[in-house]
């Protein structure tokens, strides 16, 4: 006769930790945040491209006074600011963030050193950039630009989050014997460049330099941010993806710490470029803007090496998917690296400062290099993250076409509107809001601006679907894969 187990004979219950802690939690947490963020930008861009074209009506409709000098304040300047805080520290950094611990372990062979700070990590992040976006509307809160300038509170929020996340990386990374793998090294720069820049110009003795001093601190810092963050998350992500879907090496190990090594090298240089004022050296501003055209070299270096790569399997440019996205990654980074060095030029700074010349290549290196790099990445992804079957199917394609069309079709209007409103203003006239080429580029832009924000509805729907009906497969588990040689040693 079995005995009847009582309560305290029961095994206890396994109770659910509040902070997740499972292999690959954080890199799934941090990629739906992205994604969620990335909606949230592109309807932030279609504001900013309704403000140019409407400003009046804006201003009506939500300008808000609370009295004592604060209220909610739609302007120009802060819709953009909020436009691309969203797009860099939303979207682009939390799917960077997932991308690093999705391939940290599996090029190091041993499963992330703690998913739960890397979690703990991600609500600081999202916290303190929520509240800063939102204070960009608050009129009494006001800042200088974008990437740089939060209140000093919302900063430590932010370097917490930063903290954790380096933290989850850095003791999973530094115990492996040799020398990373190429993605691991972008990624570990990457991070810490992110986390001196935002502690530099958290520093109270610092931010209270004075206007002069403040403005090209945070120009500074914005620059940093885009090249030793963004593009090298996004070049290291490449690195990995491109070997893994093509199951080729990757070309050249040797070119690839080559290019490694200019990045390092003049994506600081470049950043002093955006130290344009008089009350700096003319040797100085020079220095900036001789890095920002041989930042060039290397990601040509880059470029080239990865386009070696998917030699031989060219076929599967035809079938949506990682080399899809990772193509259409390089053809933006190729064309924004272009114009980067062009707009470096004196004459064409001129010409087109104060346009929206530099947002509209910022878009095309954001929304199109950057984004369709996280998109292959979570087309690889996501079906490891989830361990379910991933159908290439009408989404993806959507995904593709609607993105694609979406970031070309808004940044080359961006760079088409600068220059005509740069030239207007070369002539000694005031750009007039009804001009009606400037009308339709801007037009254009905000439609350009809805097809993004259509593609990335798309992956969220297409991620909801894998979760909900994909069928069950089998991956590998982080600690058990293969080590860097399989990614492309």
């Amino acid at each position: 006769m079995t005995r009847k187990l009582r309560p305290y004979d029961e095994p206890p219950k396994r109770r659910r930790s509040l902070i997740p802690d499972a292999p690959d939690s954080a890199a799934g947490l941090f990629l739906v945040v992205a994604i969620l963020w990335l909606l949230a930008a592109a309807g932030i861009g279609m504001l900013a491209a309704a403000e140019r074209l409407f400003p009046d009506v804006l201003k009506v409709a939500f300008n808000v006074p609370f009295g004592s000098g604060i209220g909610v304040e739609i302007t120009r300047a802060n819709v953009d600011r909020a436009f691309v805080d969203a797009l860099v520290y939303g979207w682009l950094s939390n799917a960077a963030f997932a991308a690093i611990f999705f391939v940290t372990p599996r090029l190091t062979g041993a499963r992330l050193a703690s998913d739960a700070v890397a979690n703990m990590g991600l609500a600081a992040w999202n916290l303190a950039v929520a509240a800063g976006i939102a204070l960009l509307c608050v009129k009494g809160a006001s800042s200088v630009g974008s990437l740089a300038e939060f209140p000093l509170l919302v900063k430590g929020l932010a370097l917490l989050g930063l903290l954790a996340v380096n933290g989850a990386f850095w003791r999973t990374l530094l115990p492996i014997r040799g020398l990373p793998y190429i993605s691991l090294l972008y990624f570990g720069i990457g991070l810490l460049a992110l986390l001196g820049l935002f502690a530099l110009s958290a520093i109270p003795g610092v931010i209270s330099l004075g206007t002069t001093n403040d403005q090209l601190l945070w120009a500074f810092t914005a620059r940093g941010v885009l090249t030793y963050w963004i593009l090298g998350a996004t070049i290291g992500t490449l690195y990995y993806v491109v070997p893994r879907a093509t199951r080729n090496p990757l070309y050249s190990s040797g070119l690839a710490l080559l290019a490694f090594l200019g990045w390092l090298a003049f994506a600081g240089l470049s950043a002093i470029g955006a130290l344009v004022d008089p009350s700096v050296p003319y040797v100085i501003t020079s220095l900036g803007q001789a890095g920002t055209l041989l930042l060039l070299a290397p990601t040509l270096l880059a470029i080239a090496n990865l386009l070696a790569t998917i030699s031989g399997r060219w076929s599967l440019i035809l079938s949506p998917g990682v080399i899809q996205f990772a193509t259409a990654s390089v053809a933006f980074l190729f064309v924004t690296a272009l114009l980067e060095s062009v707009g470096a030029l004196r004459g064409v700074q001129r010409l087109t400062a104060g346009t929206d010349w530099e947002l509209g290549v910022l878009v095309l290196g954001l929304l199109g290099g950057s984004t369709f790099a996280f998109f292959a990445f979570a087309d690889h992804a996501l079906p490891r993250i989830l361990r379910k079957g991933w159908g290439e199917n009408v989404l993806v394609h959507g995904q593709l076409w609607a993105a694609l069309a979406g970031a070309v079709l808004a940044g080359f209007a961006m760079i088409a509107s600068g220059l005509v409103e740069g030239s207007i203003l070369a002539e000694g006239g005031a750009p007039d809001p009804s001009n009606l080429m400037l009308l339709a580029f801007r037009i254009a832009a905000g439609g350009g601006l809805s097809l993004v924000a259509l593609g990335g509805f798309a992956l969220l729907v297409n991620v909801f679907l894998l979760y909900t009906e994909g069928r069950p497969a089998q991956y590998a588990l982080p600690s058990s894969e293969s080590a860097p040689a399989a990614a492309g040693h």
